[in-house]
């Protein structure tokens, strides 16, 4: 049986889950610590299975949105501590209300992070906010399963590969599930994010109770990630590009091979609700309110249609039409996965074992080179500027 190569393998442990022999499991490699899927050959009996749920081997077709709205919750404290709008919030919240299940990613207590299946209105909280770090969806599906199997109704909100997943084993189910999709950029190994954090604590002679990627104390917009010992203090907090794992994030450094090769990140989606931030906000159309803490919608399907117009009916969420087109022009993901940078290739090279070491030096050479590259075009910028003022004059 041939799985999915290094460069498509998204890690979502479907081909795992519908094997019948259960003869395939997940181990690192070891180039970049990534897990990849491996067969037990003395087990298997190549009844294909693996190979017909794969999203990578057999990736979705997408469709076009329906709509796009500028959105956000009708809850000011809800909207104050989401990532965004708080529009994924509203939409547990409704859930919950009409007796469905929820589907979301939460930490574990060693900072894993898994997509787990809850009736508790708790969850929510769980839930809530952007982790910039693999999820596991291994116990996912049976939960799922179960529930679908009695007659539940399910609302998930995953990465675009786990919603492919997904769809792919619940084919016979899919009225029964709302499938919510965000926007990705790519999604880092939890191996990086268990040295950063082990890295951290040396450095402070603290313990890591709590981690948090978009800290509502310093405005999720403004992306601070924060760390907590077990008292509750807030012992380190730094903004986008300030350390190694931001820097390793928000430039595409680390990212699994798959991510810059992702079929899903396009225009096309293969859920009934796509949520993000709302990035070019304003491009195709006049914005009267504020961008700040707006979600973007991109509805999908009619399901999803009337999801989000019930939401809307019922005061939970403001959502204002906007051009199909703003949201894709604006958000770069929504046209092409991430690219491999200069960072990246050198970050290749460099990596050894040690996330952090190899960061912070990609992170200084970086750092120099867009130095140096501002200092040689800084000739261009004064020659520009000097005929502008000439044209002035004239």
């Amino acid at each position: 049986m041939k799985l999915a190569s290094k460069e498509t393998c998204t890690g979502c442990n479907a081909c795992a889950y519908i094997c019948p022999k259960k003869c395939i499991s997940f181990k690192n490699d070891e180039t970049y610590d990534i897990a990849y899927p491996v067969i037990d050959e003395t087990q298997c009996i190549n009844c294909g299975k693996c190979q017909k749920v794969c999203p990578a081997l057999n990736p979705l077709e997408g469709v076009t949105p329906l709509n796009a709205y500028a959105a956000w919750s009708f809850d000011s404290e809800e909207r104050r501590t989401s990532a965004s709008g708080g529009i994924a919030t509203e939409i547990y919240k409704y859930a919950l209300k009409n007796g469905w299940s929820i589907v979301g990613a939460a930490f574990c207590e060693d900072f894993k992070v898994h997509l787990e299946l809850s009736n508790d209105w708790g969850a929510i909280k769980k839930f809530k906010n952007s982790k910039y770090v693999f999820s596991s969806m291994a116990d996912v599906f049976y939960e799922i399963y179960q529930k679908l199997t009695f007659g539940g109704k399910v609302v998930v909100i995953a990465l675009p590969c786990q919603i492919a997943a997904i769809r792919k084993i619940f084919h016979k189910n899919l009225d029964n599930l709302l499938l919510v999709d965000l926007v990705c950029h790519g999604i880092m190994p939890y191996v990086y994010l268990k040295q950063y954090i082990s890295y951290m604590e040396k450095s402070f002679h603290k313990k890591v109770k709590k981690l948090t990627f978009r800290d509502p104390k310093g405005g999720t917009q403004n992306y601070f990630l924060s760390l907590y010992d077990q008292e509750g203090n807030c012992f380190y907090s730094s903004n986008k590009l300030k350390d190694s794992y931001q820097f390793a994030f928000h430039r595409m450094v680390a990212y699994r091979e798959n991510c810059y090769h992702c079929y899903y990140a396009n225009n096309k989606r293969i859920s009934d609700i796509t949520l993000g931030d709302y990035k070019g906000l304003g491009l195709c159309a006049p914005c009267i309110f504020s961008k700040e803490k707006v979600s973007c919608i991109l509805v999908n399907t009619e399901k999803g249609k009337k999801y989000i117009n019930e939401l809307a009916e019922n005061k939970s969420i403001v959502a204002e039409n906007r051009p199909i087109e703003e949201p894709i022009k604006g958000d770069s993901q929504l046209r092409h996965p991430s690219l491999k940078s200069f960072s990246r290739r050198l970050w290749e090279k460099k990596y050894n074992g040690d996330f952090v070491k190899s960061t912070q030096y990609v992170f200084r050479i970086s750092k120099y080179r867009k130095d140096l590259l501002w200092i040689c075009h800084l000739p261009k910028r004064i020659f520009r500027k000097i005929l502008k003022i000439l044209h002035i004059k004239k």
